[in-house]
Formats: structure tokens, C-alpha cells, sequence
């Protein structure tokens, strides 16, 4: 069971976990459209379309939101028609992110739109009704909480045949700003362990950027070091094997190491006892053939205890070291 210690803490958050509380965003959105209508198809309309939405961000893949767009005056110019439509849209947003802060993302909603046509020697016709509204686009996230999209838009059958109808095929460009503290998500090898095997299985996932915190007790009475001494037995090695695994497989990968020490003695020199500990934990990495640009070390002496240390038992558990691997980017 030691063996899968470290890789069963490597397992990311799900990008959607339901304990992660939905955030508000707002933004606006610009662009050009063409209004395909066979009855114009020798001139097909054209015109900016403006917008404002809202929505709340579920998780880094997962939105929804709803909005207001105005499409400019189409103007069929040979035949004299004039059509003025605005919307009341509403959508399901993912994104599928392929970078860090970039993503191709797809959104699948309805529009309900209002029109009003007019032609000479005839009285302005109103219609109103609903149609299918999809998007598809790239996103970029130039901070945590703001990005910026280019996509394409389609809405279609807007009109009815009074009006008749027409199909809108536009380019747009919108900017969100997400209330809070949004945090960009990272791409990451999501390693996982066979039952019964110790290799790892691969398989590409989308997690929120998190620190964990994996502490090392090799015996079963949690003692990771003697009384006073940083000297790393046969356990402990074997659990630092299994670390330098992870990080000689990944480059990119980072590992923290903090000494600790009980309270036995004076602050100053359970300060430098737990330096020479994770000292210590640093020398046998490297000499497993982990990158010293890979590690970084400290020890914080008494001053983080885990159990109490008027016991005997406590101030064995608080003889430690614990490793923090932060999330890392990983791509083929």
C-alpha cells in the first residue's frame, strides 16, 4: 500500500468537483454578420451585431450563460427591404482546453428574436418566435479573470412568412470578466495506479491549479526519525524512491521538502535539525537522479507540530518530512 502512496495523491480535482461554487462573470460582444435568405440570395444582407451577456462559470470547462443581442439594420438593397432584428439568447458553454489559458470551446443555446420588416407601399410586419443558436471559437484567458473569444455564430429560421426567414452567419469577438477569485485551469497528466501493479496509467485530464500535500511516515508507529538525528532509514528511502519516480518522469514537475523536528530542545537547534532533515530527503533525490532545479527545501523546526507534543507518540509523529508536489503542466 506505501508504494501507492504518491501516486494516488497525483490524481486531480475534477474540473466540475460539485463542492466548487459557481462564479458570476459579465462581458459584451461585437461582430459582423451575413443573412442567407434565398429570396436575397443575389445579395445577401449584411451588418454589425452588438451584445451584453451574463452567466455564472461552473467550473474552468463548464458555463452558462444568457444575453441581449442587436444585429444592425439588413438592408436588401435591390428590392428595397429593410429588416431590424434583436435577441434574447441563452446558452451551454464548454471549453476544451488545449494550453493553459487557451481553449476551443463550443456553445449550444436558443435565441428568441423579435423582427420587424418594412417595404415600400406595405405597413411594417412583426414577427416574433425562437430559434437554435450554436458557437464555436477559441478563447484565451489573458488573466485568471478575464478572456477574450473569437468564434463563429449561427442562428437559424429567424422570421416567419409574413417576414419570411433568413439564417445569420456572423463573426464575433466578446470579452468576460469573472467576479472573484478565478483560478485558469492546467492541463495534467492524470496518473492513476492498476490494482496489483505499480506502473502508472496515463490519461489526459483538465484539473483546477491546487497544492497537496503528501507526508511520508514509513512505520507503522509513524516515526519518521529518531530522536534528534535526520538520518533516513531503509523505509523512508524506499518512500523517496517512489518520489524520485514521479519527478525523473515528469521534468517539468517541482517538489517542496520541509524538515520538522518535536519539541525537545532548544528552537534554535530543532530549527537547524530540521534544515539538515530535508537536506537530508534533497541528497538522496539527487542521488536518485532527480534534477536539483526540481527541488526546493526548508525546515521549519517545532514550529508546525501535527500532534501533541506533551506525548510521546505525538512528538514522534512531528519528527517528519512532508513533500508538496505542486500541480504541473504535462503534454505529449
Amino acid at each position: 500500500m506505501k508504494r501507492f502512496i504518491l501516486i494516488a495523491g497525483l490524481l486531480p480535482l475534477n474540473a466540475w468537483a460539485g463542492d466548487v461554487d459557481p462564479q458570476i462573470f459579465i462581458g459584451a460582444k461585437g461582430g459582423y454578420q451575413w443573412a442567407v435568405d434565398e429570396t436575397y440570395n443575389h445579395s445577401a444582407p449584411h451588418g454589425a451585431m452588438w451584445g451584453i451577456f451574463g452567466g455564472l462559470q461552473f467550473s474552468p470547462a463548464w458555463s452558462w450563460d444568457v444575453g441581449y443581442q442587436y444585429h444592425d439594420t439588413l438592408k436588401a438593397v435591390r428590392t428595397s427591404v429593410d429588416v431590424d432584428t434583436w435577441f434574447i439568447e441563452s446558452a451551454l458553454r464548454y471549453d476544451w482546453y488545449v494550453q493553459d489559458a487557451l481553449s476551443l470551446y463550443g456553445r449550444l443555446g436558443a435565441a428568441y428574436w423579435d423582427v420587424k420588416k418594412r417595404e415600400p407601399s406595405y405597413d411594417e410586419l412583426n414577427a416574433n418566435g425562437f430559434s437554435p443558436l450554436g458557437e464555436v471559437g477559441v478563447n484565451y484567458h489573458i488573466s485568471p479573470n478575464l478572456r477574450l473569444s473569437a468564434g463563429y455564430q449561427f442562428i437559424g429560421s429567424i422570421g416567419r412568412s409574413n417576414t419570411g426567414q433568413y439564417d445569420s452567419h456572423g463573426g464575433l469577438i466578446s470579452f468576460a470578466y469573472t467576479f472573484g477569485r478565478a483560478t485558469p485551469p492546467v492541463l495534467v497528466d492524470t496518473v492513476s495506479s492498476v490494482e496489483g501493479s505499480s506502473e502508472p496509467v496515463n490519461e489526459r485530464g483538465v484539473v483546477e491549479s491546487a497544492l497537496q500535500t503528501f507526508t511520508f511516515r514509513p512505520d507503522s508507529a509513524g516515526v519518521f526519525l529518531g530522536v534528534d538525528s535526520s538520518e533516513l532509514n531503509d523505509s523512508a528511502i524506499e518512500l523517496l524512491t517512489e518520489v524520485a519516480a514521479v519527478l525523473n518522469r515528469y521534468p517539468q514537475s517541482r517538489a517542496v521538502i520541509v524538515g520538522h523536528t518535536d519539541s525537545t530542545g532548544s528552537e534554535a537547534h530543532n530549527q537547524a535539525l530540521s534544515e539538515h532533515r530535508a537536506q537530508e530527503a534533497v541528497n538522496r533525490l539527487i542521488d536518485l537522479g532527480v534534477s536539483p532545479e526540481q527541488l526546493e527545501w526548508r525546515g521549519e523546526g517545532e514550529s508546525a507540530p501535527v500532534a501533541d507534543n506533551q506525548t510521546a507518540e505525538g512528538r514522534a509523529e512531528n519528527r517528519r518530512l512532508d513533500i508538496t508536489i505542486p500541480r504541473f503542466q504535462y503534454q505529449e
